[in-house]
């Protein structure tokens, strides 16, 4: 009894300090004890169910790449007809924009002078040539006479600015009235039959074209044309490094006007190709472009594909098997070689029309 009371008094002494230390002690053992115990896990084998995706089923058909080229129209022959000769310009028989044939006159210009030089020069030239005939003229001085005839009638037909080839008057630069001098400009004349389409095409699709190549030409009013390639540049551009090319086309009713601008449509190589929808596109791990396709082994397949053309109907595509089965839906969430259920796309987008 005694020491019970002994042991009761030791314990009243004790400070609430002291408690407090041996409760936060015992505590903080407990809480380190369990950081280190780990109960064992019991594991199981997780099985992955089968994907489900959506397929088109696809055979590859002969496709020609159509080669689009923005050109304009140029005139086949375009030139400004100047003046040979000096003089006032007396008379515009043709008007602006008038079709004219070869030897037309244009211009004309005073001739007075030059038609009397020339009167005075031929009837010199005929009592030379008589008086040769005779046996009274050296040759040489037949020949100075006739130089002088052939001078002076040239100095009058050119007082008449005359059209070298079939064409359209483009644009008269004088008025009647006007002294024209020579080397300037009376009127630039047009040939536009037939007319040119020139544009530029890339060295990449150079390889597909060929002197002679059907083209077909539409303009920005809607009318259609065919054509063929007349000239293919040898050299590039230096800027754009693209080729220059020439499509000859027939205009006989002058519905191509010089300078206009119009669309060339241009048959490249044929190849087998496939046309798939553009959203199904992607890219594997080193950045090649392709579809996701399911193997004869019904596993997933990552194939590479060159991009041939984009059209509003979806994309052509080379480079995938004679016959495929090509994902449209869930390729995302499929991995290569994996084995998965596949069910015929029925939603195609109305957009992405397919082959």
């Amino acid at each position: 009894m005694t020491k019970l009371l002994a042991f009761k008094n030791y314990l009243t002494t004790r400070s609430n300090i002291e408690w407090s230390i041996m409760f936060i002690s015992f505590a903080m053992i407990w809480m380190i004890s369990g950081y280190f115990y780990q109960p064992e896990i019991q594991t199981q084998e997780v099985v992955k169910d089968d994907i489900t995706v959506r397929v088109i089923n696809q055979n590859s058909i002969p496709y020609q790449e159509e080669i689009l080229i923005k050109g304009f129209a140029e005139a086949d022959k375009k030139v400004e007809l100047k003046s040979e000769t000096s003089g006032k310009v007396t008379a515009l028989p043709i008007q602006q924009g008038s079709f004219v044939r070869e030897g037309d006159v244009i211009c004309s210009l005073f001739v007075a002078e030059k038609e009397s030089f020339f009167k005075k020069a031929e009837l010199e030239f005929k009592s030379a040539k008589k008086l040769f005939d005779e046996g009274l003229y050296s040759s040489n001085q037949l020949q100075n006479i006739k130089s002088n005839f052939e001078r002076a009638k040239l100095e009058l037909d050119n007082a008449s600015i005359k059209a070298p080839f079939d064409g359209i008057v483009d644009r008269i630069a004088i008025d009647e009235g006007d002294f024209l001098t020579r080397g300037s400009t009376c009127a630039t004349l047009l040939d536009l039959d037939p007319m040119i389409l020139a544009g530029e095409i890339s060295e990449s699709d150079l390889m597909n074209i060929s002197k002679g190549s059907p083209a077909l030409i539409e303009t920005i009013d809607g009318n259609k044309f065919n054509g063929k390639i007349s000239y293919i540049a040898s050299s590039a551009n230096p800027v754009t490094h693209t080729f220059r090319i020439e499509v000859e086309v027939e205009n006989k009713q002058n519905l191509i006007k010089d300078g206009a601008s119009a669309k060339i449509f241009i048959s490249g190589k044929e190849q087998l190709a496939n046309l798939v929808p553009l959203s199904i596109l992607r890219l594997d791990d080193q950045g090649n472009l392709g579809v996701r396709l399911i193997s004869s082994q019904g596993t997933v397949e990552f194939k590479k594909i060159d991009l041939i053309q984009d059209t509003k109907n979806g994309v052509w595509v080379s480079g995938l098997p004679s016959s495929s089965k090509i994902i449209t839906v869930g390729q995302d969430y499929v991995n290569d070689g994996e084995k998965v259920n596949f069910a015929l796309d029925q939603r195609l987008n109305p957009n992405e029309k397919l082959n």
